[in-house]
């Protein structure tokens, strides 16, 4: 199994809180090459459906006297593992990197790499280390690496996209203020954003929030409202009072300069990974990664 990697031309200049030794290490306690062995999950709607060891074309041609079936009924296609692969210069199958222009006028694939090349996030976040999962090495039969976002100022990734782009504000917007609204995690990342670029910052947040995390978000010097009783209901009071007063809006997920500061994660990965990256497991909700 492959997976697509980009290496920088030269080294980073990262302001990093861990040093590559205590990144990543070479360990007596890695499983060894000749046990690592590939691990794939996939849920299949269709139980019968086969993966085939090599790419194959499959045929459409309904049989000479049968009906032609339906789209509705129409079989599923059968998948290779080469449809995995892209060609150099690509990210996604038949995505060309070096487009200039995007249908709906959003970066493109390679702008994305550029801009999180360059991003500000370090200015407040570290470099996170990657730490081998001695356990869950041995019992799977590879090599299981965790990377450690918990041991960020805020204990969570989220720092990073709200940074990003409350940095690229200009001074005028900085001044009117922010506003977002959280649960938790991206509250605390507007946050301590807000008190290091010198911004005031007000986040909404859900009556069922625990104190705690409203308390830590208060404790960075933003002022918390607690309104809704759900999140729908913050963000939408959250919104509206951007409007009113002038604030920017900042989104946990869904915008440009949120997802680039994020996907620094993946550039420290890539930095970090002395061999061959398998795959790399993230959460399936929205959380912006």
């Amino acid at each position: 199994m492959e997976v697509l990697r980009f290496v920088p031309a030269r080294s980073l200049p990262l302001h990093s809180k861990f040093s590559t030794k205590d990144a990543v290490s070479t360990s007596s306690n890695a499983v060894k090459c000749s046990r690592i062995k590939p691990l794939i999950y996939a849920t299949l709607s269709n139980p019968g459906a086969e993966i085939l060891p090599s790419a194959e074309k499959v045929s459409r041609v309904p049989p000479l006297n049968g009906p032609i079936p339906s789209s509705a009924s129409a079989p599923l296609l059968r998948v290779s593992p080469s449809s995995l692969q892209c060609d150099s210069g690509y990210l996604l199958p038949n995505e060309n990197l070096g487009r200039t222009v995007v249908d709906d006028g959003t970066l493109n694939a390679m702008e994305y790499l550029t801009n999180i090349l360059a991003s500000r996030v370090y200015d407040v976040a570290y470099e996170s280390p990657l730490q081998l999962a001695t356990k869950l090495s041995e019992r799977w039969g590879v090599n299981v690496w965790l990377k450690r976002e918990d041991l960020q100022p805020v204990f969570s990734f989220k720092l990073r996209g709200a940074y990003n782009m409350m940095a690229k504000l200009p001074k005028e917007q900085l001044e009117r203020g922010v506003i977002c609204s959280s649960a938790g995690n991206h509250a605390q990342g507007v946050a301590l954003s807000a008190q290091r670029l010198g911004c005031n910052a007000v986040i909404a947040m859900p009556v069922t929030t625990p104190e705690i995390k409203w308390r830590s978000v208060e404790r960075l010097g933003a002022t918390v409202v607690l309104i809704g009783d759900s999140y729908d209901e913050a963000q939408a009071y959250a919104k509206k009072r951007a409007e009113e007063e002038g604030r920017t809006f900042i989104p946990p997920f869904d915008h440009p300069d949120v997802i680039i500061g994020q996907g620094t994660v993946g550039m420290e990965i890539v930095k970090q990974t002395k061999g061959p990256i398998e795959a790399i497991f993230c959460l399936l909700v929205v959380v912006g990664l």
